[in-house]
């Protein structure tokens, strides 16, 4: 069963090079919902997006998180980081991260 979280892992890594490239977090949302990941919190906007996937003993945790980085007299956009990991328990097997700015 790990090939098939493994193949996940890899669909998922793959979408977030897309969004990065496009500066668009949304295809990385559609695999997740395609592959069903719940997404945690209360749904409410912050600065922090986080879905997991859990399978047997692995679980496949996704984050999206953006900050300001502007400064005073100083203009920027916004930086957006995209994390995955596969875990097992508390031991990170695999990790991925694309960011962008918008």
């Amino acid at each position: 069963m790990s090939g098939d979280i493994d193949a996940v892992f890899d669909e998922v890594a793959a979408a977030m090079i897309v969004a990065a490239n496009g500066r668009n977090v949304s295809a990385v949302e559609l695999i997740l919902k395609h592959h069903g990941f719940t997404q945690l919190g209360d749904g409410t906007p912050s600065q922090k997006t986080i879905w997991e996937k859990q399978e047997h003993r692995q679980m496949l945790w996704f984050q999206w998180r953006w900050y300001d980085q502007s400064q005073a007299f100083s203009i920027q956009p916004d930086m957006n980081i995209l994390s995955l990991e596969l875990r097992e328990g508390n031991v990170v097997l695999r990790r991925a991260e694309q960011r962008y700015e918008d």
